[in-house]
């Protein structure tokens, strides 16, 4: 349960940039991109998990640091 309650979609548009990211991904963030597409978040194993929220942490900062 969280203390706060979610954001809306449209809050985080207003952060986003209309210009193009670039991110450099390793082997294995770009493997567990593929797995994630394939067979979704419940699949992941804690590691996969984590590196996952990694990249997510990366796209983040270059999206709104």
């Amino acid at each position: 349960m969280s203390l706060f309650e979610a954001s809306s979609f449209e809050k985080y548009r207003e952060l986003a940039t209309s210009e193009p990211i670039t991110v450099e991904l390793t082997a294995d963030q770009q493997s567990v991109i593929l797995k994630t597409h394939d067979y979704g978040l419940n699949a992941l194993t804690e590691i996969e998990e984590r590196l996952l929220l990694g990249i997510m942490f990366t796209l983040k900062n270059e999206i709104h640091p």
